[in-house]
């Protein structure tokens, strides 16, 4: 398996009442779960439902990927509430392991990214060569100072270039996050199943915060790799030939 192709490679969840679930990933192919048994996909996943406005998938593509890829996460979730508590591990690709214990809604926020970033999502899968090696888990600004690091790198240390990349990304991504989050408000559903929605709240919520540290981070992480921003090209007028 290609390194880069993986992220999270496995998450188990381990609940307050005893029991427990494991969870496979196939980042290989389309980053939904292996085990799959093969059903025809819920309404609400159907491309020109909650069509977000950026996407260009056109009617030969009759799903939305990331949708699919949550509507399992969400059968397995269905019965449980958004704040309890959860002993979450995730194994990488290195087969490293990372534990938190969080609410499940925080916890959920990672299969709402796996969906978004490794289902086939033309939007998110702008993003996954740049999070493939980014830590299980990632905070807020974790995560931030990985994508403007990358991004510095993609066009060697010029600060302009690479916060206009950085901010011009997230928005698109956000906008990814309120449609899905639109696209739950159609699946019919008591009031303990809240988790997967309440976790797309959580992860819009940091894309709309990044957008906000994006100048900060670029400094910040100029600073620490102690790289000199580079000046912007200066363009000179172009000369008059009568002189």
């Amino acid at each position: 398996m290609n390194t880069s192709d993986t992220w999270y490679q496995e998450l188990t969840l381990e609940f307050e009442d005893g029991t427990s679930q494991v969870v496979f990933l196939d980042m290989t192919r389309s980053g939904r779960h292996v085990a799959r048994v093969p059903t025809v996909p819920a309404e609400w996943t159907k491309l020109p439902f909650q069509k977000c406005p950026c996407c260009t998938l056109t009617e030969y593509d009759a799903y939305c990927p990331a949708a699919l890829a949550l509507d399992e996460t969400i059968g397995k979730l269905a019965h449980r509430t958004s704040i309890e508590k959860v002993t979450a591990t995730a194994v990488d690709s290195e087969n490293r392991r990372t534990t938190v214990t969080w609410p499940l809604q925080q916890v959920g926020a990672a299969f709402v990214q796996i969906a978004v970033l490794s289902s086939g999502c033309p939007v998110g899968s702008q993003f996954r060569p740049m999070v493939h090696d980014l830590r299980p888990f990632s905070t807020t600004r974790e995560l931030g100072r990985h994508l403007v690091f990358k991004t510095l790198l993609r066009h060697k240390g010029e600060v302009s270039a690479s916060k206009a990349a950085v901010i011009s990304r997230l928005g698109p991504l956000r906008e990814i996050f309120t449609h899905i989050f639109k696209r739950l408000q159609g699946i019919p559903r008591g009031a303990s199943q809240d988790a997967i929605p309440n976790s797309i709240v959580h992860v819009h919520a940091m894309t709309q915060h990044l957008e906000l540290l994006v100048e900060e981070m670029v400094e910040e992480v100029l600073r620490e790799i102690d790289c000199p921003p580079t000046p912007a090209p200066v363009r000179l007028p172009p000369r008059d030939p009568s002189q």
